[in-house]
């Protein structure tokens, strides 16, 4: 009788079970599968064993090019043959660790062929803290430029230290609004601290205007793009952020807002608090209240606003210099890399747009680093021609 062959698994229940995130039925199913083989026990724990050599002190800098090197030695012994995605797991461990993606894997079950490793993508860095400031009389700022200080119109002082743009009002001047707009660039990030102590990320290719102090009973703002916000409560002030056709109010909590003017969806996530979001429909308004855990999605082209449960790590983890995919998809998955890179892709075919990926990759890896364990983990190939990443099937 010939051998049976290992049941597959969704590598992402290995994640999920070492974070104590599985629930009844994926613990089951999980603890079936390493049972079923010897090889299963031994693959979870070599992956164990990676996730404790991240969390040890020792590891700060990990050696990226002798990961790699290692890697590359691995795979060269199974060179002019293919490796099924069950027996790819011993590998892709060993990479994936050490260079900062702790666990990123192609949502299929594919084989895979070696293929030579990506190059001329060195020159493409990852964002950094870097944004343009425009004052109320149209002065602009470029703040890069670190330890700066700036005094508006209206007597508020705005320092600028090491990424974080600070406000702090004075309330012996005149009471009137004084707008200020922070353009964020593809490649950027930038924190905000207004002067009611609200506290604002704003992410790549984000603009943000806003009162360089708050008059009157409300706090409004307007945001393009994606921001997070933890919000200075105030019940005699309510906080509006207007994103399109769309306001979210709050009196103080913290949730993102996700408004990029391409994309039809604008997104909001409830940390935690409570917010009342309202919409234009297309006969009346729509209106919601959010509390924790809960997304309200608002379609653009259908006017539609729909919520759901979602686990809010997915979508505010950006802020603390993580991508957190989640059955993410490939073209998805591509634009968040070319706001952060600040580079073009285009994608040959319409099939591989819905390959789906699931992990957390750190925002400051190399680019370069990035598409050598994709194409190692897919059917996928990343070519550079004329600064525009064209990606396409292996041949």
């Amino acid at each position: 009788m010939g051998k049976k062959k290992d049941k597959n698994i969704d590598w992402s229940l290995i994640s999920k079970n070492i974070f104590r995130e599985t629930n009844s039925e994926e613990k089951q199913e999980f603890e079936t599968w390493l049972n079923a083989s010897e090889k299963h026990k031994a693959y979870v724990e070599e992956t164990e064993k990676f996730y404790a050599l991240v969390e040890n002190d020792d590891l700060k800098e990990p050696d990226i090019e002798k990961a790699i090197q290692l890697f590359k030695n691995r795979i060269s012994k199974s060179q002019k043959r293919k490796i099924s995605f069950n027996r790819w797991f011993a590998y892709a461990a060993a990479i994936i660790i050490p260079i900062g993606i702790v666990f990123l894997l192609v949502s299929r079950n594919i084989d895979i062929e070696q293929k030579s490793y990506v190059n001329n993508f060195e020159k493409f860095k990852p964002g950094s803290k870097k944004a343009e400031l425009t004052l109320a009389n149209g002065q602009v700022v470029n703040l890069e430029i670190v330890d700066t200080l700036v005094k508006e119109i209206d007597g508020t002082n705005i320092s600028n230290t090491s990424g974080l743009l600070r406000y702090q009002a004075n309330d012996n001047f005149v009471k009137k609004e004084a707008l200020n707009r922070i353009r964020i660039p593809r490649g950027g990030e930038y924190k905000l601290i207004l002067s009611d102590g609200t506290k604002v990320w704003l992410n790549s290719e984000s603009s943000f205007t806003y009162p360089t102090k708050f008059v009157g009973n409300r706090r409004v703002v307007n945001l393009n793009g994606e921001a997070y916000f933890d919000v200075a409560h105030n019940k005699e002030k309510a906080f509006i952020v207007k994103v399109d056709d769309l306001e979210v109010k709050v009196l103080g909590t913290e949730f993102n807002v996700k408004a990029y003017p391409e994309e039809n969806n604008i997104q909001t996530t409830l940390v935690n608090g409570s917010v009342a979001i309202q919409a234009k429909g297309f006969e009346f308004n729509l209106k919601t209240i959010l509390s924790p855990s809960l997304q309200a999605n608002y379609s653009k082209t259908n006017k539609e606003l729909k919520t759901k449960q979602v686990k809010t790590e997915i979508y505010t983890s950006w802020k603390e210099g993580v991508f957190f995919l989640d059955n993410t998809r490939l073209e998805d998955f591509m634009l968040i890399l070319s706001r952060w890179y600040d580079i073009k892709f285009f994608i040959t075919n319409e099939s591989i747009k819905n390959i789906t990926f699931n992990g957390k990759m750190k925002k400051y890896e190399n680019l370069k680093d990035i598409f050598n364990l994709l194409e190692q983990l897919s059917d996928l190939e990343f070519d550079l021609k004329d600064d525009v990443v064209i990606i396409h099937k292996k041949m």
